[in-house]
């Protein structure tokens, strides 16, 4: 299987992973509490904080489907994301925060998610798998560069590096994403 192949297989099974996360923790999940709301308020549209939900679990699991290809990315002597090792995830508009790490600011987590948020509704959740997924192979399978994430992270210090300022968070991710589709 070339890594063409491979690209195609992973992105169509991480949009149905996604798809199912969101579908079993969406129930589970609480509203925002109205203290967030008002504080990421300066931030956000009022009607994807009122649409979000958080779900709290001991640790985020890695999807299943990545141990099927685990022994191709072994050959290939590469990396795969470490799901466990993670702060929150975002499945759509349901957000998985790892109680394991309570010791990080819950804000500024559900800030980061929040982003991620903002571009699934940018994007739609097939767009933003396939950006995602490229963006991890085109950075040579490294996290930290892989563009989205880079813009969620971004973002993340500046409301950390003033918390009480305001920015709009869905202009900001609609320029990055521009210039991520020119390139």
């Amino acid at each position: 299987m070339d890594m063409s192949q491979l690209m195609a297989l992973l992105i169509a099974q991480g949009q149905k992973w996604i798809k199912e996360q969101r579908e079993a923790f969406r129930p589970l999940g609480r509203e925002l509490p109205d203290t967030a709301i008002a504080q990421f308020s300066l931030y956000f549209e009022e009607r994807l904080l009122q649409k979000v939900r958080l779900v709290t679990v001991p640790v985020l699991e890695n999807p299943k489907f990545l141990e099927a290809y685990r022994s191709t990315f072994d050959e290939k002597a590469i990396p795969l994301l470490d799901f466990t090792s993670f702060s929150g995830i975002t499945f759509v508009d349901t957000i998985v925060l790892a109680d394991r790490f309570a010791s990080v600011d819950p804000n500024a987590v559900i800030f980061h998610e929040l982003v991620h948020a903002v571009q699934y509704d940018l994007l739609g959740l097939e767009k933003f798998v396939e950006l995602y997924l490229l963006g991890w192979i085109n950075q040579g399978f490294n996290y930290a560069a892989i563009p989205l994430e880079m813009d969620a992270y971004e973002l993340q210090n500046r409301y950390e590096a003033e918390p009480t300022s305001s920015f709009p968070v869905e202009e900001e991710v609609s320029r990055s994403l521009e210039l991520m589709m020119d390139d």
